[in-house]
């Protein structure tokens, strides 16, 4: 399955699901480089395949043509919030904000669930809608 995505996958960043849909986030090692967000669709097998508006997302959710990502601030008590859709074939970044939380947070701190964020600072999880 790894030798159908383009830029030869290095490491996950993390992943998500939405409906029956498992996506993944993934940086790639050679050209084309950079960070991507890849679909996941069982019935079929398909995997298409787009450039992530977030270069290592640390966790991202997904509910239709929106995502939420979060980007940590090394061991601290923020992370950047970023929103993006989906159009035709792009992700475009809509806003972007720092969000203080209560604990600090760790590196893979985010799951996408059925459209939300599931941010792990400190001993509490924060839920956030895509």
């Amino acid at each position: 399955m790894l030798d159908r995505l383009p830029g030869h996958p290095l490491e996950g960043c993390t992943a998500a699901t939405e409906n029956g849909h498992v996506w993944i986030a993934w940086y790639g090692a050679v050209s084309p480089c950079g960070t991507y967000l890849t679909r996941i669709i069982p019935a079929t097998g398909d995997m298409p395949t787009h450039a992530s508006p977030v270069p290592q997302p640390d966790g991202f959710a997904v509910r239709g043509n929106r995502a939420v990502f979060t980007r940590r601030d090394h061991s601290k008590r923020a992370v950047e919030l970023i929103r993006a859709e989906f159009h035709d074939t792009t992700w475009t970044v809509t806003s972007r904000r720092r969000l203080r939380v209560p604990g600090r947070v760790v590196l893979r701190c985010g799951q996408g669930r059925d459209g939300s964020l599931w941010l792990r600072t400190g001993h509490t999880w924060l839920r956030i809608e895509a």
